[in-house]
């Protein structure tokens, strides 16, 4: 893996972790990665070099998608057949049955 130059000073840049439930999620979310300057001492955040792990988080959010979007639809589903599968009862109230 190739070393990330800092975008302030061109040094090198070494990984730094992350600090929050804000970073974390924005690292969750995006390929970006933060990284520390040795020579300046920047800190920010700067795209991975490894698309690989991108990759894996897109494939996963787009299993998970379409597990939830099945058990949606299948629940939906589930509800109309109970829903329209009973019938209303066929004698109406006023009609009454002869001994």
């Amino acid at each position: 893996m190739s070393a990330m130059l800092c975008p302030h000073c061109g040094g090198t840049t070494h990984r730094s972790h992350t600090r929050g439930i804000k970073e974390k999620l924005f690292k969750s979310l995006t390929s970006h990665k933060t990284y520390r300057c040795r020579e300046c001492g920047w800190r920010g955040w700067l795209r991975s070099a490894d698309d690989q792990s991108f990759a894996r988080r897109n494939k996963i959010r787009t299993i998970i998608s379409v597990l939830i979007t099945l058990v949606v639809t299948t629940l939906l589903a589930l509800y109309l057949v109970d829903k329209l599968g009973t019938t209303p009862p066929s004698t109406p109230l006023n009609q009454q049955s002869t001994p």
